[in-house]
């Protein structure tokens, strides 16, 4: 799994092509055969020697990434500003804040020399094995590892729902947030992740659903079925949610307020 997540991690755009070579040369080679520490050895120096010959420069996808960051710190950095937050909204936004800033400073690798090395790690046939001997519970730990990853494992809507169906049984709270929030904008129904934060009300993770993935929710839909449970503090706890409010249209705000007995 080391060298699994190392690719993942690299292909993702969380580590760069120097954090690359780091990882790849002290990977623990005990854990490899001598055949696949031989390819490994191979792959290294196949990996120096497209960093050597090739620059990094500046894609397209990278400036996109930095002009939404901007934007996205930008509309968080107003919304920290105003005066309506309560204590536990506002200590979502700056953690949401800093992280993006984090992001944002980080040094990533782009253009020619990343799809030269996107190409060769995920075609390294040591990595693929591995990749598909992952049972489904490892590959949701390991798909949700991460928050908002940009290239998500392409997987259809029927696989999804068999690993949102082993988060709900293990009652893996975090992975399924976290797997709509990877799959966002995706073309995936969520359908089943919040109706399992309904059924065992969960106001924190339901909240947190809403405001990470509001472009892939039906909220009249979610609304409604948070009125039929008729649990007064469950809707009043979803109703008093600060960074909610922006989302809601008045409509809405209005049909959760008359929902509350």
């Amino acid at each position: 799994m080391d060298l699994v997540n190392i690719i993942y991690r690299y292909v993702q755009r969380f580590i760069n092509s120097e954090e690359l070579i780091n990882l790849l040369e002290n990977i623990d080679k005990n854990k490899f055969a001598d055949d696949e520490t031989e390819a490994l050895n191979k792959l290294l120096l196949e990996v120096k020697e497209i960093i050597k010959t090739i620059p990094n420069e500046i894609d397209a996808v990278e400036k996109n990434r930095l002009k939404t960051i901007n934007r996205m710190l930008s509309s968080l950095k107003k919304t920290l500003e105003s005066d309506n937050l309560d204590e536990k909204g506002k200590e979502f936004l700056e953690n949401q804040y800093n992280n993006m800033l984090k992001n944002k400073e980080k040094v990533r690798d782009s253009g020619l020399r990343y799809e030269k090395l996107f190409e060769l790690l995920t075609h390294f046939p040591i990595y693929n094995h591995y990749c598909l001997q992952m049972d489904d519970l490892t590959l949701l730990e390991f798909i949700t590892q991460y928050i908002s990853v940009p290239l998500p494992p392409p997987i259809s809507q029927k696989d999804f729902d068999e690993l949102i169906e082993v988060g709900i049984k293990e009652d893996k709270r975090e992975s399924l947030w976290r797997m709509a929030m990877n799959y966002n904008r995706k073309n995936k129904d969520f359908s089943k992740i919040e109706d399992y934060f309904i059924s065992i009300r969960d106001d924190y993770y339901l909240a947190e659903l809403i405001s990470g993935v509001e472009e892939d929710l039906d909220l009249d839909r979610l609304i409604d079925k948070v009125l039929r449970t008729k649990d007064n503090d469950f809707i009043k706890k979803l109703a008093n949610t600060s960074y909610l409010e922006p989302i809601f249209t008045d409509e809405q705000k209005e049909k959760i307020k008359n929902g509350i007995k």
